[in-house]
């Protein structure tokens, strides 16, 4: 099954580099301009110059690889001299509840999806890969892990990673901009690297987040196969503790030019009421989700018909994605996606309809993935995300 390995990860100097907060990034792909700004003046050595570098065209690509080779040269980036797994603690707070969430950070060995090894449960677009791919070959470097969950129902990797962490002090303690604290150990014991290798033997790993940094991966390898190329950096957590967060992407569909026909077309298709109270993520069940309509004062609870239950995996998401985004593209002009249920209702105009959707369970992505299915694009949105900037894999 999987193969982990452990590798001498390549992270800032913090001799020089004294505070880390001001040269870690979120991941690319949740990056906007005006945050995109904001990271480059923080910092002249924040990793966004490399990771999403603001030059125009494919000149980014050179620039980002003058930098990073640059940063290596002048010790700004220093490589581990042993070869270590990475034990990563996060402790965070949301909706004012505080959880924690323990996982690792290895090489992991790539495999095709149809190996049923290494697991897709999204859809991908072309543009990011093609992007991931240019910036990877410049660099020849994974920049930030990919996200990858396992089930680890006796807690056996935890328990080994609990033990080093209670008695060793971490390399890397740094917030991240979500007010995540970040804690990171290493590990070069050999016995405890073989100990959690064998584990991951009988492992199946899905990936959370970064499919399309690991097609990237795979497309890389293809081309010129490496002794190094042959795996990428993840962060892997187990899915049994409540610290695993797997939040929707809600959506909203803009320039509608007949809100009347999908909003009847939503009412004879699904089971739904009138919803008086405020709209609240958080009281959905799987097969539910909500409709705001600003246009008709409208806000409507919806639920899947049970004779569409089996079709759709009870999910709501894959319901919404056939029975109203594909059915009626042409009525409307572009879809936004929105991680904040805040964020979507503030833009919800007299032309749009937003649709809110529940959160999910790791059992319910898996019985997807193990049914050779995908998730229609951004569905999930696994909270926190991992830094970028923490560290980083050589390919060379």
């Amino acid at each position: 099954m999987a193969e982990i390995k452990s590798f001498k990860a390549l992270r800032y100097n913090q001799e020089i580099i004294k505070n880390i907060s001001n040269v870690i990034a979120p991941p690319y792909d949740i990056i906007n301009k005006n945050q995109q700004d904001k990271l480059y003046s923080s910092d002249e050595y924040n990793v966004i110059r490399i990771d999403l570098n603001k030059t125009p065209g494919d000149e980014k690509y050179r620039i980002a690889q003058k930098i990073f080779q640059d940063w290596q040269a002048r010790k700004i980036l220093i490589q581990d001299q042993e070869e270590s797994i990475y034990p990563y603690y996060q402790k965070f707070a949301y909706k004012r509840k505080k959880y924690e969430r323990l996982g690792l950070i290895v090489l992991v060995k790539l495999h095709e999806f149809s190996e049923k090894i290494i697991l897709p449960h999204e859809e991908t677009f072309s543009g990011p890969k093609e992007d991931r791919l240019k910036l990877m070959k410049a660099c020849n470097a994974n920049l930030s892990p990919i996200f990858g969950i396992y089930d680890d129902p006796d807690r056996k990797v935890d328990e080994i990673l609990d033990d080093y962490i209670s008695s060793n002090k971490p390399i890397i303690e740094v917030k991240s901009s979500d007010e995540t604290i970040n804690i990171v150990w290493k590990i070069s014991d050999k016995n405890i690297i073989h100990h959690v290798k064998d584990i991951f033997k009988y492992k199946q790993i899905l990936i959370a987040d970064g499919h399309h940094r690991y097609e990237t991966s795979i497309n890389l390898h293809k081309e010129e196969k490496t002794s190094k190329n042959g795996y990428s950096m993840f962060y892997l957590s187990g899915i049994n503790q409540k610290g695993l967060l797997i939040n929707p992407t809600h959506r909203i569909l803009r320039g509608i030019q007949n809100v009347d026909k999908i909003i009847s077309s939503i009412k004879s298709n699904f089971i739904n009421e009138i919803c008086n109270n405020t709209v609240n993520e958080d009281r959905l069940l799987p097969d539910e989700f909500f409709v705001a309509c600003k246009n008709k004062s409208l806000s409507l609870k919806c639920k899947i018909k049970n004779k569409d239950r089996d079709k759709f995996y009870g999910m709501s998401v894959y319901a919404v994605q056939n029975k109203i985004i594909d059915i009626f593209e042409k009525l409307y002009s572009e879809i936004d996606f929105f991680k904040s249920l805040d964020d979507a209702k503030s833009s919800i105009s007299s032309d749009s309809i937003c649709l809110i959707l529940p959160k999910f369970v790791p059992s319910d992505i898996m019985k997807v993935v193990l049914n050779n299915d995908k998730m229609p694009q951004k569905s999930t949105y696994f909270y926190p995300k991992i830094p970028t900037g923490l560290l980083f894999n050589k390919l060379y």
